[in-house]
């Protein structure tokens, strides 16, 4: 078997774990700092940019540079956030921000367009069924990638047990992250499909109109208002730092595994509406604790309550992400993948801006009622597009299929009154 292309998505999430291995202790440094608020509002302008990003102009820069040129670019934005962490400046926290809104938009949209491509070639070399392994190679990348929490939130908690200050710290994230993008210099370049190639620097937007698309953006926005209070809201409940640092490396390592096993089942069990019902499942589990046992501020001293509220949030975190790129891949791979990926993070990043805002304005039991409207609003459209419109496992449509057993009834009926009409004739 050629494992070619599954190395090539391996050593993808390489570089993204060391990249986001920096990037991920200053997400959180920012949003729980003594300066919480400005921070907040940069990590909004982070995810803000990044959805207006996508409106055309990533997936645009994406067929001109390269995939792979595009990844190494944009890979240095996060760099220089993370060193601007250094020494705290409001001013140039807020444009290293909106750098890194921009360059987040390629490197995400990049990164769907090099998996899913590499994923079909992988298919295609080794004569395997379309689709089969995307659940898989979606989680591989994801599990790998998530490993960056577990390491960059160990190193911060390890450090600020040891009294180092911020300075020290964001210095040596900094280099982790340079390291990084140096990875990416060696990532094998991927060729777009030729349709994708003709594509005007607005094309991107057109795809919303798709039906296809369309009804997935219920749940693009729910995965995008659950990661805004996970990693904006979810570390104000813990009070001490070296603390709230080994919360979310236990996040990462249950993020790893999660990634891997649902990414693995989704390709096994070929039901994925009935993983993404479990995932707003696990949340809403979560979400009931918060309202009626756990109500904050939290006991810092039960652990255990931590490690439960992570896993749950985890489940459903990770059965959205992985599997919202899945479907994606499915549907677009062989003929508009850049412009589909810049789509599906304007939304994606877009609700994780408001969840950051969010929790700057609302209360944690208002943000939760504006997660569970909608969780709900997604597990119905994808009932209703996976039975009626177009399976989310296969691509194919229902529509077709329905026209064509209604034409094979018809041949039916006119064979048996042939055959009767021969009958009363005999």
């Amino acid at each position: 078997m050629d494992r070619s292309n599954f190395y090539n998505i391996t050593h993808l999430s390489i570089s993204f774990f060391l990249i986001f291995t920096s990037y991920s202790v200053a997400q959180t440094f920012q949003t729980s700092s003594d300066y919480a608020k400005s921070g907040a509002f940069a990590i909004g302008i982070i995810y803000l940019l990044f959805c207006v990003s996508n409106m055309g102009l990533s997936a645009y820069i994406i067929r001109s540079l390269g995939v792979r040129l595009t990844l190494i670019l944009s890979s240095l934005t996060y760099a220089l956030f993370v060193a601007c962490n250094i020494r705290y400046n409001i001013w140039s926290l807020y444009i290293c921000a909106f750098l890194l809104g921009f360059g987040a938009a390629l490197l995400w949209t990049a990164q769907g367009v090099y998996v899913t491509i590499s994923t079909n070639k992988h298919e295609q070399i080794n004569n395997l069924v379309s689709s089969s392994t995307r659940g898989f190679m979606n989680g591989v990348f994801f599990g790998v990638f998530q490993l960056n929490q577990i390491v960059g939130n160990l190193i911060a908690s390890s450090l600020f047990r040891l009294k180092f200050d911020q300075r020290i710290m964001f210095t040596i994230m900094t280099v982790i992250s340079g390291l990084g993008t140096i990875s990416l210099l060696f990532v094998r370049p991927i060729k777009l499909p030729k349709t994708a190639e003709k594509q005007s620097i607005l094309s991107s937007l057109s795809i919303i109109l798709d039906l296809r698309f369309a009804l997935l953006i219920p749940t693009m926005c729910y995965n995008g208002l659950a990661q805004g209070f996970i990693y904006a809201t979810v570390p104000t409940l813990v009070f001490d730092k070296s603390q709230k640092f080994l919360v979310f490396a236990i996040l990462g390592g249950v993020n790893a595994l999660n990634s891997l096993f649902f990414g693995k089942l989704s390709d096994l069990f070929a039901r994925r509406v009935f993983i993404f019902a479990f995932g707003a499942f696990a949340h809403l589990i979560i979400f009931g604790l918060l309202l009626l046992l756990w109500k904050p501020p939290l006991d810092q001293n039960r652990m255990e309550i931590f490690i439960i509220l992570i896993i749950g949030l985890s489940i459903g975190d990770t059965i959205y992400t992985t599997l919202i790129y899945s479907v994606i891949g499915i549907f677009y791979a062989e003929t508009r993948p850049a412009d589909a990926f810049a789509c599906l993070r304007i939304f994606v990043a877009g609700s994780t801006a408001i969840g950051f805002i969010e929790q700057v304005f609302l209360t944690i039991p208002m943000q939760i009622l504006c997660l569970i409207l909608p969780m709900s609003a997604s597990i119905i459209t994808l009932i209703y597009e996976h039975y009626f419109v177009v399976s989310i496992d296969t691509g194919k449509s229902r529509k077709p299929i329905e026209k064509k057993n209604k034409e094979e009834v018809e041949v039916e009926t006119q064979h048996q009154l042939i055959l009767t009409t021969l009958s009363i004739k005999a």
